[in-house]
């Protein structure tokens, strides 16, 4: 299971200037796009949701059970995203909300004329090379986690739109280019996870780099394996998933890490030394670093949260 990164939780408000218990909105109006920050205080099923346009919608506190047409209700919590397009509705179950653990999510509505002029002008301007394909966002995925990169635009673009700045509509412009550029690639990550078609330029690599985890990996043998250059390897790569080879392979190995500290009869350091680590400092720098703690305390937090 791939790490997830929480948005931080907003503030909530004061429960005496409710209008309702069941998704009180508190709505921020930009230029280009629409925030509001949703939060229900009681247990409730069956809420039917739809929005004009695209929407984006991140979870803050608590849980929700979403259903999508005639698919399984998910569980949705803090740390994940959710993306549908124009004219899709989801049905939504509060199973556990209350007024000591109210449920609060952030929901960001932009209009899809808006979103096909952001995807024309990333087309446009920075075309992606090699087997990367065109800009453009898959409502198959529609269901993903949060990786550092999208909780930090997510978070900058909520912060915008809640300040009182009368630059925040250009800022918020500049900052939904980003967003719109971390969920592709986000969900290109979570393409990446369920496994790529055999088709793709990077399935080889891929499944090389999960074969090979806890040994030295060779950026020339996967450049191979892709059959291009170590110059448009990496360009493709990076454009593709927002990450370097390195950087993902150094991903890889601390997701490994995370299902091995759950073995409490294994070291820190021989964990490391199992994920291709051969210095355990190194490598609880770096667990720290895209985990925000380390080894030894998520390993902690995991065995209090059995």
């Amino acid at each position: 299971m791939p790490g997830k990164f929480a948005l931080e939780p907003i503030n909530l408000s004061d429960t005496r200037a409710l209008t309702s218990l069941v998704e009180n909105r508190r709505v921020f109006t930009l230029n280009q796009c629409e925030l509001t920050i949703f939060e229900t205080y009681k247990q409730c099923s069956g809420l039917v949701l739809s929005y004009d346009g695209m929407f984006i919608t991140s979870m803050l506190r608590g849980r929700k059970v979403m259903y999508l047409s005639q698919n399984p209700g998910f569980s949705f919590l803090p740390g994940e995203t959710v993306i549908l397009p124009e004219g899709v509705s989801m049905k939504v179950d509060f199973p556990e909300a209350d007024a000591r653990h109210p449920v609060q999510c952030a929901t960001i509505a932009l209009d899809w004329q808006v979103v096909g002029q952001t995807l024309a002008f990333l087309n446009e301007r920075y075309p992606r090379k090699g087997d990367s394909g065109e800009w453009k966002l898959n409502f198959n995925q529609y269901h993903f986690y949060n990786n550092r990169e999208l909780a930090n635009v997510l978070n900058r673009l909520i912060s915008i739109s809640m300040e009182d700045n009368m630059d925040k509509d250009a800022l918020a412009d500049l900052t939904l280019k980003s967003l719109l550029i971390r969920v592709i690639q986000t969900q290109n990550m979570a393409v990446m996870a369920d496994g790529l078609p055999t088709n793709n330029r990077f399935a080889a690599v891929i499944s090389y780099i999960h074969e090979h985890l806890t040994e030295k990996i060779g950026i020339d043998l996967l450049c191979q394996k892709a059959c291009m250059s170590k110059s448009s390897f990496f360009r493709s790569f990076k454009g593709a998933f927002g990450l370097s080879p390195v950087e993902f392979i150094i991903r890889e190995r601390i997701s490994l890490a995370r299902r091995l500290l759950a073995n409490p009869t294994l070291t820190v350091a021989e964990v490391s030394d199992m994920v291709g680590f051969q210095n355990p400092h190194y490598f609880s720098r770096l667990f720290k670093l895209l985990e925000g703690t380390t080894p030894k305390t998520y390993r902690q937090q995991t065995a209090e949260s059995l």
